[in-house]
């Protein structure tokens, strides 16, 4: 819907631009490291941190690989991308975590930047969804699981659990269905 209906040269220009400035938390790493050096924002600093590395960690390194999700680019290679194709998996947005964990906090440290921070937070979703590199629940997933993790930690590894829970049974299933085919090949020859 989005690459119907959305499609303009003003986002043409922009998007890219907005998601690249998330890449590895850029942007947020930036204002992170401005709350250490100032003494009234140092401990918002500090959480942000801590949240950004627990984002980072979680989307990358067990998510994305348990849950195995390719990317709508992948599954449609024919639609035109405006970014270099991703190699990795699509399932959750470690953009939109990122972002939404850090709005999350800049907003509890400053109201007035909160606003701006969740601002942007919105935008780098929506260019994850026009850049066509991620589907509305990966995005989705990501706002969940940012403020999640700005607010209440034990919902990530409560998450996490879930996602080693659920990719186990359902490659337990895939590899019972693998056995079951294998045997019935190798008797029919």
């Amino acid at each position: 819907m989005i690459q119907r209906n959305f499609r303009c040269s003003l986002f043409d220009a922009v998007m890219p631009y907005i998601s690249l400035v998330g890449n590895v938390g850029a942007v947020w790493a930036t204002v992170m490291v401005v709350f250490f050096l100032m003494p009234h924002y140092r401990e918002a600093g500090v959480v942000m941190f801590f949240v950004l590395a627990a984002c980072g960690v979680l989307t990358n390194f067990v998510l994305k690989p348990l849950v195995a999700r390719p990317r709508p680019c992948h599954t449609y290679p024919d639609q035109k991308l405006l970014v270099n194709r991703p190699t990795d998996y699509s399932f959750p947005s470690g953009h939109t975590m990122s972002s939404f964990g850090a709005a999350l906090i800049i907003f509890h440290a400053n109201h007035a930047l909160g606003i701006v921070a969740f601002t942007f937070a919105f935008l780098m979703a929506f260019s994850r969804l026009y850049l066509f590199v991620h589907y509305p629940s990966d995005v989705l997933t990501g706002v969940v699981l940012g403020l999640s993790a700005a607010s209440e930690p034990l919902v990530l590894v409560f998450a996490a659990l879930c996602a080693c829970v659920y990719c186990g049974k359902t490659r337990y299933r895939r590899g019972e269905e693998e056995t079951t085919a294998g045997v019935g090949e190798s008797g029919n020859g």
